[in-house]
């Protein structure tokens, strides 16, 4: 490596900075190791025996013939708005899109409210 004195410059600095993180990870370490002394390591993890497991019986059999519970029901969104009865544009539509049809959905209310307005 090149021994210009920004590469020395750079080296140096590295080196402060790894012994001003070591001070902090040496007391995040000290603090950690207290904290797991205190704590009750027995009540923490609970220990079964081969047999316990063996004998008890399983329900999650019982579970896998059910089958998982999915909503089947189908979204309906308006052919006009594109929009669903939460008011949500489709998944599948990306934001510019979505600015073009409340362009289009504007667009059709104010037609609407002309030609309510006027009536020769």
């Amino acid at each position: 490596m090149a021994k210009s004195i920004r590469s020395k410059h750079r080296r140096q600095m590295r080196n402060v900075k790894r012994e001003h993180f070591a001070k902090k990870d040496l007391d995040r370490l000290k603090r950690l190791a207290s904290k797991a002394q205190e704590l009750d390591l027995d009540n923490v993890v609970t220990m079964k025996s081969a047999e316990e497991i063996k004998n008890k019986p399983s329900t999650s059999a019982s579970d896998a013939d059910k089958g998982m519970e999915v909503d089947n029901t189908k979204k309906v969104f308006k052919k006009k708005t594109q929009q669903n009865e939460d008011g949500h544009y489709p998944q599948w539509m990306n934001q510019r899109a979505v600015k073009k049809q409340k362009v289009k959905v504007a667009k059709l209310k104010t037609k609407k409210k002309i030609g309510k307005k006027i009536k020769w």
